[in-house]
């Protein structure tokens, strides 16, 4: 009995020592900014105030902090998961593991995260990653006829299915095959209609006059997947069709799923990361123009520039799978084809911080790769160009737009970049003022379960 008592003390006491020695740690060493593998600000420890003590909030906000400060923290999570490979060798046997994820967006999505800041680009180094923030030879001809007048699409709709009621987003995941992970999709109808509503709002107020369009992108597990994972209710064609039919007719649906499929043998999607590539917003940049009334410049009429094969993106971070981080994406781009341009950003909502920016900027690298093509999510980017066609766009967006953007730039004289999440101004007010023509809304498909980017977006379209 007297042993079994000792063993408790010694116990206990090897326990509270170990407590003390974490607690001693956690203040002795330094606290990390930035988690590179997980692509996010890790926070701080939080202002203590009377109103979040009473709500509770202030708990979580250091429970929050003592979680991402912890000691070892990195370390500890590598050891779990080289464990995890070791003790179950075969339990990936095909190339496919599931992922259960807490959020349905990836990390340039989170809503707690400040909008990317930049410098100019003739002096400064490239962008913070943090800061929010196989290849086939160029081609992609088009026969689109250039007019001066928006065209829309002749083909009749298709049939449009319904989606079982008990579909929910909030299932989220992800799925690896090989050296390729990919965003779950679950389709929600009452969200999509949701959406189409808020862009026929826009329609039937202040944008009557504007040649509107409306792009909603799909991600690579419609491209790449099993019919299984895209099939029922994870069909995002299906999502297209219903979204489509809810428009207003007035608002001209491009069709980029289409485009995709037709080059899915190229690279225009990474395989770590939840992004399209240049290349795949290339081909939505094709049916853009096929309906906007342009003639798409073909990809071997613009420059080509790669960027070194290091880039690991969200998906990696999300998972640390081996077989993604030894097969790292390559990242490349085009420059538009246009004599001269000027490109502005604003940061912040208050639009008192402005610099000027490069598009495709080569000297963005390794996890920052992404940002090349017109640097991360931001208030407002402008961008004014040597072209005379008469026409200005407007640009909503969420990070999907950034890689699209450059490529608009081979036609209009103008085109203003916002993202809901920052910008708060009246849209209705941007295009008054700057005597916009055109505005096209683009999205991914997780956008339309974002509360953030929506709840933005409700506050300036009104």
């Amino acid at each position: 009995m007297r042993q079994k008592k000792n063993n408790q003390i010694i116990l206990i006491i090897a326990f509270v020592s170990f407590l003390v020695i974490l607690g001693v740690l956690h203040i002795i060493f330094p606290q990390e900014t930035i988690s590179l593998d997980e692509g996010r600000r890790l926070k701080k420890f939080p202002k203590l105030t009377y109103k979040d003590a009473v709500s509770g909030k202030q708990a979580e906000n250091i429970e929050a902090w003592y979680s991402d400060q912890f000691p070892f923290r990195n370390s500890f999570i590598k050891i779990g998961k080289t464990m995890r490979a070791s003790l179950f060798p075969n339990l990936n046997p095909d190339g496919l593991a599931l992922y259960q994820i807490t959020r349905d967006l990836m990390p340039d999505d989170y809503e707690d995260e400040e909008p990317e800041t930049t410098s100019t680009p003739e002096e400064t180094s490239p962008p913070d990653p943090m800061d929010p923030t196989g290849h086939s030879d160029p081609s992609g001809e088009t026969d689109s006829t250039e007019t001066s007048q928006p065209t829309t699409s002749k083909q009749e709709d298709p049939p449009i299915p319904t989606l079982p009621k008990e579909n929910a987003v909030e299932k989220s995941g992800l799925v690896v095959m090989g050296t390729r992970a990919m965003e779950r999709f679950y389709g929600d109808e009452k969200l999509l209609k949701n959406y189409a509503n808020r862009l026929n709002t826009v329609k039937t107020t202040w944008g009557a006059n504007l040649n509107m369009y409306s792009m909603l992108i799909p991600t690579a597990i419609e491209i790449y997947a099993p019919e299984e994972y895209h099939s029922g209710y994870c069909s995002q064609q299906a999502c297209l069709e219903i979204f489509w039919k809810a428009l207003n007719p007035g608002i001209v649906k491009v069709n980029s799923l289409d485009k995709l499929l037709r080059h899915r043998d190229e690279y225009i999607y990474y395989r770590t990361d939840h992004h399209w590539t240049g290349r795949g917003a290339y081909y939505a940049y094709v049916a853009f123009c096929e309906e906007a009334g342009w003639t798409a410049v073909p990809l071997s009429d613009m420059e080509h520039y790669q960027i070194e094969g290091t880039f690991l993106g969200s998906l990696w971070r999300a998972t640390n799978e081996t077989a993604l981080k030894d097969n790292p994406d390559t990242t490349e781009g085009w420059r538009p084809k246009v004599e001269s341009y000027t490109a502005t950003a604003w940061d912040n909502p208050e639009m008192t911080v402005t610099y000027p920016i490069l598009l495709n900027d080569e000297r963005c690298t390794g996890v920052n790769s992404y940002l090349n093509y017109s640097g991360g999510d931001r208030a407002l980017l402008k961008i004014v160009t040597s072209n005379s066609s008469g026409r200005k766009l407007l640009v909503s967006k969420d990070s999907f737009g950034n890689a699209l953007v450059p490529y608009f730039a081979n036609h209009y004289d103008e085109i203003y970049v916002i993202d809901p999440r920052y910008y708060v101004r009246p849209l209705k007010q941007l295009v008054e003022e700057n005597g916009i023509t055109d505005y096209v809304a683009v999205n991914y498909m997780f956008a339309i379960s974002n509360p953030t980017w929506l709840g933005g977006f409700d506050k300036i379209i009104k």
